[in-house]
């Protein structure tokens, strides 16, 4: 079998009409997954390369970027031209609007040891329009660090200024107490049990999110694909040295 061969299959099958159903379902339900995204030898090396990663650093929580992912096989999935395509599809049909060039920002969490409880509950926006989040390692018992998201809740700020405004409301200690109050079960907020291997797609610009907390012991890695600042331009930014 050849290497990303499930992930490919399905990237190149997909029609307007399918990508046009994907951001359907996550402007409806908040979040879209395709199944068995990876085949069990391309997740075997990934869950391979989080093990040796997280062995180097001690079993402790690491997040590695882009530049530090060689031989992962998240590089290669990040370099595909099928996967790059179904992001500008995606962002062309779900926000109406030309895509600009794919360059992902990418970062791989492994969360494990003491910082874990540091690393969870901490609702957020993305800073880009679409994410792609695909697990790599989730434990099969006690705490598993399931995914949380409030889908959906902002459109696309026209300026920078407006983001930062939503972004100092929400980062308040008092709105995430509330959201952490309201995690176990609480009224709309969606819990997504993740599964390594699948794909799963959502407006992180648009959707409030986090994850759960994983056992000390355990190791949640997700993989994480950031597409398309929409102030990527915007002076302000720049200026404030987020650019």
């Amino acid at each position: 079998m050849s290497y990303l061969s499930n992930a490919k299959y399905w990237l190149s099958a997909l029609s307007d009409r399918d990508v046009r159903d994907v951001a359907l379902q996550i402007d409806k339900d908040g979040i879209f997954c395709s199944p068995n995204f990876l085949a069990a030898e391309d997740l075997s090396q990934m869950q391979n390369f989080v093990a040796s990663a997280i062995t180097r650093e001690g079993r402790q929580t690491i997040s590695l970027k882009s530049d530090e992912l060689a031989g992962s096989g998240l590089d290669d999935l990040g370099n595909s031209p099928e996967f790059k395509a179904l992001f500008s599809r995606l962002y062309s049909i779900g926000l109406g609007r030309p895509a600009p060039d794919v360059k992902f920002y990418q970062i791989l969490r492994c969360l494990t040891g003491k910082s874990v409880t540091e690393h969870s509950l901490i609702f957020h926006y993305d800073s880009y329009a679409i994410t792609a989040l695909l697990p790599i390692e989730i434990p099969k018992f006690g705490k598993r660090g399931d995914f949380l998201i409030i889908p959906n809740t902002r459109g696309i700020r026209s300026n920078y200024l407006f983001n930062l405004a939503d972004k100092a409301i929400l980062d308040n200690a008092l709105t995430q107490r509330i959201l952490r109050s309201r995690a176990p079960g609480g009224k709309g907020i969606k819990h997504v049990s993740l599964v390594p291997g699948n794909l799963y797609l959502f407006w992180g610009y648009r959707s409030i999110h986090t994850n759960e907390p994983v056992d000390e012991g355990a190791v949640r890695a997700t993989a994480l694909f950031h597409y398309a600042d929409p102030h990527a331009d915007s002076y302000l930014k720049r200026q404030l040295g987020r650019g």
